[in-house]
């Protein structure tokens, strides 16, 4: 499986595996049937008030059949924009869109993959996606290149919950109080920054965590102790004692 080096915010580079083929495949069969057992579901709906409505002179507006189908038409649109790049499919794969450049997918580019999709999926039946991903190398089909994003893979050989959100006592004071000028994306950097000692020597990695470290201090306006790896440890634990609470 291949990775891709992708810039955050705070300019440091993570490398992330690319989701392969086989993951983004079943991913879509999941989605198809999760639209299957929907579209059954709605036929039951309508059946059952057919069936309530027998000999009544009630007629369905045309907008009843188009909202209740609406979510059939959108789904990957609506799942990806609510779900922060994910379907269902996706999610139980455990993989996810994110935009090349490190920046946070917008609206704008879950449309561009939506409204690309058929092309690469539905009317060439794959093929068009296939022959893509292979070729560009950065697991992205026609949608993906249009909107900048590839699919990467979350899934890691560790538990993360364990190796990376310490342990904070009910008493905890917190040091750094400015961490509430981070959100969600920096305390996720520093969670795939730190996870990468397991695939990383000691030199990359103490670069990769120095890099971390003065970019979230900046972003802070604190200044940082010399060890970079206590000083992000520090930072998960005040951010997680103080959004716990």
């Amino acid at each position: 499986m291949e990775n891709i080096g992708i810039e955050t915010t705070q300019n440091v580079d993570i490398n992330y595996k690319i989701a392969s083929l086989g993951d983004r495949v079943v991913a879509q069969i999941i989605d198809f049937l999760v639209l299957f057992g929907y579209a059954i579901a709605m036929g039951f709906i309508l059946f059952y008030i057919n069936q309530a409505l027998y000999n009544s002179t009630f007629y369905y507006p045309t907008a009843f059949f188009v909202t209740l189908y609406l979510p059939f038409f959108f789904y990957d649109f609506i799942c990806e924009v609510f779900m922060n790049g994910q379907s269902i499919g996706k999610k139980a794969m455990e993989i996810r869109v994110v935009k090349i450049d490190g920046s946070q997918p917008g609206i704008g580019s879950y449309f561009l993959r939506w409204i690309l999709k058929p092309v690469d999926v539905f009317i060439t039946q794959g093929s068009v996606a296939f022959l893509t991903i292979l070729i560009n190398g950065k697991g992205q089909r026609l949608g993906d290149l249009a909107a900048n994003t590839t699919v990467i893979k979350l899934k890691q050989d560790v538990n993360l919950e364990d190796i990376l959100i310490p342990k904070v006592e009910e008493k905890y004071e917190v040091v750094y109080a400015q961490v509430n000028l981070l959100n969600d994306s920096d305390i996720q950097i520093i969670k795939d920054v730190l996870n990468h000692k397991l695939n990383l020597d000691m030199y990359a990695y103490q670069n990769l965590v120095d890099k971390a470290k003065f970019g979230i201090a900046r972003k802070m306006g604190v200044e940082p102790e010399a060890n970079a790896v206590r000083f992000l440890n520090i930072v998960l634990k005040d951010y997680t004692h103080l959004n716990s609470h």
